[in-house]
């Protein structure tokens, strides 16, 4: 028999009685589910002898809380303590230190602590971060915050600790101060105003009560008015003001920052252009007035006059109660400017705008059609303005019930400009004349193209009028109810409103109970308002806010009906309560960022 020496056994003894690697694993995995079940004493058990092998933070954090729960204080100060010695570099020990005296109930030992760990501080970026970090991992934010502001007077100017201290501003709820941090830091670091832009992008953008909107807007503003020639803050106001789409202040601003920088307007020309895009018409017309001002040699006069010319005809078309004086003034402007500055690519929306003014609004459906073909005719046209004007024309045909005309010219455009908005536009409206007539297979399957590839304004559009589709069509096939709607918005689409009337109720009448009757009360609603009948526009969308509200017009019926109390009815009370009412219970909607400016406005007693 073969003997081995003693030595060899001893050391085999040893090998077969350390913890493998494997071993080690399955005592993590199996500790931390005590840990997670509630389980402390066997978690505990496990985890002391894994800190005795590999010390993983989340290992020790773990034994640390377990011995909490185990009321094993003078265990868990000997564990710190131990990890104190090993690393005596880290500062997040000295913490926990302070942690257990806390939570073994000993005010005056942890107090000691923390001030002994406060008056150690050292000039050292790392250690204050740190620090901080361990401060607030282990439950105390206020002296995380202590430890950031020390650490400036430390370390001075060169490491300002701005971000750090906002974050933890923001997760501690102290709003103001969070902004405050952020704007000195870009005043500060100029190079760092887009990083700090996309932070507080994120952070607007995600705040459903607006709080930390308010709480930038207001620390904005009070460093404007207190440093009216530090363009920094009226930059960044401007900035703020254009994300909530409050164009009141974001012109404001941009005046100000025009005048003040001797610029060409270009900033004005922006905010122009995006309230109009939003439909804050009043806001837009006096932008595009001041660059107007500036004279015919500013860079941006033919872009003034024609966004304020499409301003002041969408504004009359889309107000309440607008008469045909109105309606011809806004069309005498329109000629006397194209007469001055004649077929161009620079003035092709004033005439797509005249044309449709002419035929949707004054009658003049032969005048409009006359127009556009002269633009046709003109061999010096771009094929874009030509195809601009196509689509326009179709429109008017269309209105004049040439429905095969119409879809013709949608069909050449959307050829010859493939994957180009004008094709996505020319599509759209394609597919609604197909709904129009019924194709309701053909438009579904063209708008539900159209959902996820072009501009939002096209897209959404096309989503809705896809929804409505899919959601009417019965389940035995039964296209009959949407057939009359369709024909309906039809007959609204060529000012025959009477003959709408008469199709909308009678879908009523024969389908009382069918998903289309939200509908159909929106599409009376629409035509009472264009009617001027406002109080029974008023009645209607209450009826659908009332009966659908989890339908997909609900929150623009909302909407409306609160424009109809403040602009029309003179009850700002009752316009607020709708407003709000909005951003409660339909926080998604595409209205609510209008919603939210209107209902502050009105709070601030300020009615644009």
């Amino acid at each position: 028999m073969k003997k081995f020496p003693l030595a060899f056994l001893l050391i085999s003894f040893l090998l077969m009685a350390l913890p493998s690697p494997a071993q080690e694993q399955t005592d993590a995995l199996l500790a931390a589910q005590y840990f997670r079940e509630g389980d402390y004493e066997k978690a505990a058990a496990l985890y002391e002898g894994l800190m005795e092998e590999d010390p993983d933070p989340v290992a020790y954090t773990n034994y640390l809380e377990s011995l909490f729960y185990l009321e094993d204080y003078r265990k868990a100060e000997r564990l710190v303590r131990r990890r104190m010695r090993e690393q005596p570099d880290a500062v997040g020990f000295e913490v926990d230190l302070g942690w257990v005296f806390d939570r073994a109930g000993n005010a005056r030992r942890m107090q000691r602590q923390f001030d002994d760990v406060m008056n150690g501080m050292q000039a050292d970026p790392r250690r204050v971060v740190a620090q901080a970090e361990a401060f607030e991992s282990r439950g105390y934010p206020d002296l995380a915050i202590e430890t950031y502001l020390r650490g400036r007077r430390l370390l001075g100017k060169n490491v300002p600790l701005h971000l750090q201290l906002a974050a933890l501003y923001g997760r501690k709820g102290k709003l103001e101060d969070m902004m405050n941090e952020y704007i000195d830091y870009v005043e500060a670091v100029p190079s760092a105003t887009e990083q700090v832009r996309g932070i507080l992008q994120d952070a607007i953008t995600d705040d459903p009560d607006f709080s930390r909107n308010e709480a930038l807007r207001q620390v904005l503003l009070s460093r404007t008015q207190q440093n009216p020639n530090n363009a920094l803050y009226s930059e960044m106001l401007l900035w703020l003001s254009l994300q909530q789409k409050d164009f009141r202040i974001a012109l404001m601003q941009a005046r100000a920052l025009d005048r003040r920088l001797r610029q060409e307007g270009e900033l004005v020309l922006e905010v122009a252009q995006l309230a109009a895009t939003n439909e804050d018409f009043d806001i837009a017309e006096q932008a595009f007035q001041y660059l107007l001002d500036k004279g015919p040699d500013n860079v941006h006069y033919m872009d003034a006059l024609t966004g304020f010319l499409d301003v002041r005809f969408r504004k009359v078309t889309s107000s309440y109660g607008y008469s045909r004086e109105d309606l011809q003034a806004v069309e005498r402007d329109f000629e006397e400017a194209l007469e001055k500055l004649g077929t161009q690519a620079e003035t092709v929306k004033m005439i797509r705008n005249l044309a449709n003014l002419q035929a949707f609004y004054l009658g003049k459906t032969d005048t409009a059609i006359e127009l556009l073909n002269n633009t046709l005719n003109l061999p010096d046209v771009s094929r874009r303005i030509k195809a601009e004007c196509r689509i326009e024309l179709a429109d008017i045909l269309l209105l004049s019930g040439q429905v095969w005309d119409a879809t013709l010219l949608y069909s050449e455009v959307d050829k010859t400009f493939r994957d180009d908005p004008l094709a996505h536009e020319a599509k759209f409206k394609n597919a609604r004349l197909s709904f129009y007539i019924g194709e309701f297979d053909w438009a579904k399957a063209q708008l539900d193209i159209l959902k996820a590839g072009t501009s939002r304004l096209i897209a959404n559009d096309a989503m809705q009028l896809s929804l409505r589709i899919q959601d009417n069509v019965g389940f035995d096939g039964n296209t009959r109810p949407l057939q009359m709607y369709a024909r309906a918005e039809m007959l609204s689409f060529m000012n025959r409103f009477e003959e709408a009337l008469e199709v909308l109720d009678s879908i009523g009448r024969m389908f009382p109970a069918h998903d289309i009757n939200d509908d159909v009360l929106f599409a009376r609603a629409q035509i009472m308002l264009t009617r001027g009948q406002y109080e029974q526009a008023d009645e209607l969308l209450g009826r659908i806010v009332e009966a659908y509200p989890e339908g997909l017009l609900a929150d623009e019926a909302l909407f409306k009906r609160a424009e109809l109390q403040e602009r029309v009815f003179n009850k700002p009370e009752e316009a607020m309560a709708l407003y709000q009412q909005l951003l409660n219970s339909y926080p998604g909607s595409l209205n609510a960022v209008a919603a939210r400016n209107r209902f502050r406005a009105l709070r601030d007693g300020i009615v644009n």
